[in-house]
């Protein structure tokens, strides 16, 4: 196991931040560095869970910092790495061959004895920060890294937690490092691509369950029960956990969650299914019976802006420049006070399917081949329709790459 960090690319950000490493604790960002998870003290989403220490010098390994829970699998998935842990409130032990003959309790003390630890030792009721940036010191002088210029992921911790870790390593320049994060984070290995794209494959898959048996009569939570079938039929057998999220709109104005589709409603299914920790991100449109003329219209203006936008979504280009023809298009078809913040997003590992960069109006980010990129133009217009049409693509040398095979056209259902 390994993490999907491009150590020559850190190294090239790092030097361009003016950083000598970068120190992660987000436990997304944790995943994302080693490949493995950080744990149920992760679970607290506070700074000391864990650390991950991802040198400048490509010379040196990564460093991580772990609850004492996880360390030993930590090194087995990460031989090459240097590992310290700090405890937490999960207690265990140990019982070996050679006390066999004893009684159960006298053979979990000898364990527990033979740990080594201080005969005062205790556990904190979940983690002690303190404890965990000790730990982290300890890498960092390791490293030769104890008075250096480091950045850390400010827009995950705490600003408490931030002044705590200051005052634990005094000698350390403590900047933020979440820019350089987000930009390392933003060009995808081959292994990311890969989850992308079997999350793109497995959501179609639970929307062609959806367009197949969706009828009129049925609940929100029926046709995502469908969806969630579908994508579980066609993830039957692959290691990576698989979770999903539903964005569902039903009717001219959206209902409610318990009310009924009947003929003429249109349909918005916004689809996000995690594999891996990765997120992907689509949506598609459908009718219960066929679209009134108006509902065929304001889709028929979304495919248009798409096909205006995607024509853009070239290396080199900024992303500002992408939204402004996105916004242009609608303006040209009759949409010329149309305002949207964003029409789509990068994609990845996070606690949220969108993540940076954003392709919005004050974005000066240029594309790059090897970034995955969720494009969207979404039209919700209360009383008529809300629709979103939303692909996944793998950026090229030569162009966007679509990870989506299903057919962008409004669909009849039901």
């Amino acid at each position: 196991m390994t993490g999907f960090v491009d150590r020559e690319r850190a190294a090239q950000l790092m030097d361009r931040a003016g950083i000598e490493a970068l120190v992660l604790c987000a436990p997304e960002a944790f995943h994302y560095a080693t490949g493995a998870s950080i744990g149920p003290a992760g679970l607290f989403r506070r700074a000391g869970a864990g650390f991950v220490v991802i040198p400048a010098g490509q010379d040196l390994p990564i460093g991580v910092v772990v609850a004492d829970f996880n360390a030993a699998q930590l090194q087995a998935a990460l031989p090459e790495a240097v590992i310290r842990s700090h405890p937490v409130w999960i207690e265990t032990a140990t019982v070996d061959a050679s006390t066999s003959g004893l009684a159960l309790a006298q053979r979990i003390e000898a364990g527990l004895t033979s740990s080594g630890r201080a005969p005062d030792f205790s556990r904190p009721a979940t983690f002690d920060l303190a404890n965990s940036v000790r730990a982290l010191k300890e890498i960092l002088t390791c490293f030769g890294l104890d008075r250096a210029m480091i950045g850390v992921d400010l827009d995950f911790i705490a600003a408490a937690d931030f002044l705590a870790m200051q005052a634990l390593l005094p000698a350390c320049i403590m900047v933020d490092g979440s820019a350089a994060l987000d930009r390392l984070r933003a060009i995808k290995s081959q292994r990311e691509i890969d989850l992308l794209q079997q999350g793109i494959t497995l959501s179609e898959a639970g929307l062609e369950r959806l367009q197949v048996d969706a009828m009129a009569g049925m609940r929100q939570a029926d046709l995502i029960a469908l969806y969630r079938e579908g994508v579980a039929g066609a993830a039957a057998g692959l290691s990576h956990p698989v979770a999903t999220a539903e964005y569902v709109t039903l009717g001219a104005k959206a209902k409610a969650a318990d009310a009924k589709a009947v003929p003429g409603d249109p349909l918005k299914c916004d689809m996000v299914c995690t594999v891996g920790g990765y997120a992907s991100d689509m949506s598609r449109n459908f009718t219960f019976g066929p679209p009134s003329a108006e509902r065929a219209e304001l889709h028929a203006i979304a495919e248009q802006a798409f096909e205006d936008g995607l024509a853009s979504l070239v290396p080199g280009t900024t992303l500002a420049h992408v939204h402004r023809v996105a916004t242009e298009s609608l303006s040209r078809q009759g949409l010329r006070s149309y305002r949207r913040g964003h029409f789509g997003h990068g994609v990845g590992q996070s606690v949220f399917s969108e993540q940076w960069p954003f392709i919005a109006a004050d974005s000066d980010v240029a594309i790059e081949a090897g970034m995955v990129l969720a494009f969207e133009i979404p039209l919700y217009i209360d009383g008529l329709a809300s629709f979103n049409l939303e692909d996944q693509f793998l950026i090229t040398p030569d162009g966007p790459v679509a990870m989506n095979r299903l057919p962008r056209r409004l669909e009849v259902i039901g």
